[in-house]
């Protein structure tokens, strides 16, 4: 009892750190040393919190929710948003530093709690990833593939849609994009202030520089825009610092604007735009079929679609 707020949030969302900052700077807490940032640039260093706001991830099953009668900020994913979503948070959710641009992701159980991925690469790809707990870096570019292919499936995405339906009554949505911008964030944070009244005063908004300085890939945010800008004009750029979750977006975007043609499914990636310019002038003629990977084709939607086909 007295909490003044909930936090629900998706593991990598940054719920941590909003417990954090409204724990440090409202009236109703008592004072908070120190910061929460770890070395692996998360918040989950342990703090003497006042135990006033609860940060939670919501369970798998209805009502999903604890406290249902209590004020709650639920952290939001938009489809926008999966892209540098997903390139830094199987680093930063639980602190699991699951590096994906191996060639051999290794994985554990922990990890696997936070991201229950085990249905998909048993479906989709006939494997059992929780025998060695490794997946080939093709493989994993593959599947975050299928995702920007039709994003409404996504893992976030779909557990965002089932939490906004079934959200408290007095909750407040904060967009986990927010987080990702200074002035976005102590905007949101002052509408978060006068809805429950937390009497928040932050004295000090270089703590958010610090946060952002510890997001991974935030600086290179714009880099697919730029890539895709070249391809589209015939232009030649490096690509091969791309990470696996850019490449799958890129080999995505080629799928959904170049018709029958489908990206090599090998661990290896094309080191330049010239490379993906050529092969896409050089696809063969007779390896071009409907693409099972698109949920749409010509506007309407598509019979071969792989998702469709494995229900």
């Amino acid at each position: 009892m007295g909490h003044i707020v909930n936090i629900a949030f998706q593991g990598g969302t940054h719920g941590n750190y909003l417990r954090f900052i409204i724990d440090k700077f409202s009236g109703l807490t008592s004072n908070l040393s120190g910061f929460p940032f770890t070395k692996n640039g998360t918040s989950h260093e342990e703090l003497k919190y006042s135990n006033k706001i609860v940060r939670y991830h919501p369970k798998k099953n209805y009502p999903y929710f604890i406290n249902v009668d209590d004020p709650h900020i639920l952290i939001t994913v938009d489809e926008t948003d999966l892209l540098l979503l997903e390139r830094f948070v199987t680093k930063r959710a639980g602190d699991c530093k699951i590096d994906t641009n191996a060639d051999v992701i290794k994985l554990d159980p922990v990890f696997l709690e936070y991201f229950p991925w085990e249905e998909n690469f048993k479906k989709y790809y006939n494997l059992d990833i929780t025998k060695n707990y490794t997946v080939n870096k093709f493989v994993l570019r593959d599947c975050y593939k299928l995702s920007f292919l039709d994003p409404k499936k996504s893992g976030f995405i779909v557990k965002d849609k089932i939490f906004k339906q079934n959200q408290p009554k007095n909750t407040f949505l904060f967009p986990v994009s927010h987080f990702w911008d200074i002035d976005k964030f102590f905007s949101t944070l002052e509408q978060v202030d006068k809805r429950f009244n937390l009497q928040i005063n932050i004295n000090d908004k270089k703590v958010h520089d610090q946060f952002l300085n510890n997001l991974q890939c935030l600086d290179t945010k714009d880099r697919v825009s730029i890539v895709i800008e070249f391809i589209k004009n015939n232009k030649n750029i490096d690509i091969s610092n791309l990470d696996t979750v850019e490449q799958a977006y890129i080999s995505a975007w080629i799928e959904k604007n170049y018709k029958f043609v489908q990206v090599p499914l090998c661990n290896s990636f094309f080191k330049t735009t010239g490379e993906i310019i050529q092969w896409l002038e050089n696809y063969p003629e007779h390896y071009k079929a409907m693409n099972p990977n698109l949920p749409i084709f010509n506007g309407i939607p598509n019979p071969f679609h792989l998702w469709n086909l494995k229900k």
